[in-house]
């Protein structure tokens, strides 16, 4: 079985950054917590889980001998302004493209425009960059579909900013009707770019595989996407959390006549996830050729 992996695939700046925060400070021995999920991959909270480095979901789950890290996809702003009023020590390892679009849309919300969020609602980034939008003007909507676009009204002026690990393809078809909607229109294109490089990278590889492998959270954003990006040129697209789902009989007999695999993962999983992935279907590989080796050593002999 010839085994690709997607060009673009792994972790991306913000995971990286965020994980380098916390390493650099259990390796000082600090007793530090996480306000949330601090991404979105089971492997790497349990890893974090089992080095003792807890997380909280409130603040009043909050041991005061311990360093507060903000999660990847940030905190809404009033949570923020809470850790200020009681000076509560915290490092913010929020992705800087998060900040980014919480910046946008803090601008944004301060002047005439009917702001128009484009992301899941109750995805935790969009939650903390909803926050952002306090001023007197209009209420920012957040929508995630074409048909939500099209039963939007008219409106005189519209700026429209993304999540940033949406679907390329779904954010155009989005801005394309919401153009329509309004004789002012101005598209801030939040999407990072690591997103859009790896939705690229499946595009091109999915099609010319037999298999798709996507690796990541159940529960994160960008995989999800990659994974509806992958099935869409891939009727044969497969979505695991980790590396040990490739060990069951029931999905070998699926896969076992196909000749090539294309491997992906989201932005939060690991490089040695990734290894693990490609390692399997290797030594899969070879497995297969001996068993075909001694079926047909086998058949020859009882001829």
């Amino acid at each position: 079985m010839k085994v690709c992996v997607a060009e673009e695939a792994g972790f991306c700046f913000g995971v990286k950054r965020a994980l380098e925060i916390i390493e650099q400070l259990h390796e000082k021995g600090q007793n530090i917590c996480i306000y949330g999920q601090l991404i979105h991959n089971t492997t790497v909270l349990d890893d974090l889980k089992a080095r003792g480095i807890d997380r909280i979901d409130s603040l009043d789950q909050l041991d005061p001998v311990k360093t507060l890290i903000i999660r990847t996809h940030g905190i809404p702003k009033e949570t923020e302004n809470l850790l200020k009023s009681r000076s509560i020590p915290y490092i913010d390892a929020t992705c800087p493209l998060v900040k980014k679009l919480q910046q946008v849309i803090e601008k944004l919300a301060s002047t005439s425009t009917q702001l128009i969020i484009v992301g899941d609602k109750n995805h935790p980034e969009i939650i903390a960059a909803r926050s952002y939008a306090t001023s007197e003007f209009s209420e920012p909507i957040i929508i995630n579909s074409e048909e939500e676009a099209n039963d939007l009204e008219y409106f005189d002026r519209i700026d429209v900013v993304a999540q940033t690990t949406l679907d390329v393809d779904l954010f155009n078809q989005i801005a394309f009707i919401l153009q329509n909607k309004t004789k002012h229109f101005q598209i801030h294109n939040t999407i990072c770019k690591a997103t859009q490089v790896r939705q690229t990278a499946i595009k091109k590889l999915a099609p010319n595989v037999d298999f798709v492998i996507v690796a990541g959270g159940k529960n994160s954003s960008n995989t999800r996407k990659l994974f509806n990006i992958a099935l869409k040129q891939n009727k044969n697209t497969f979505h695991i959390e980790s590396s040990k789902e490739l060990f069951n009989p029931y999905f070998i007999r699926k896969i076992e006549h196909f000749n090539s695999v294309g491997i992906t993962a989201g932005a939060s999983t690991p490089p040695d996830e990734i290894d693990k992935i490609k390692n399997f279907f290797e030594k899969f590989t070879i497995e297969k050729e001996m068993n075909h080796g001694r079926t047909e050593r086998n058949s020859n002999a009882e001829r």
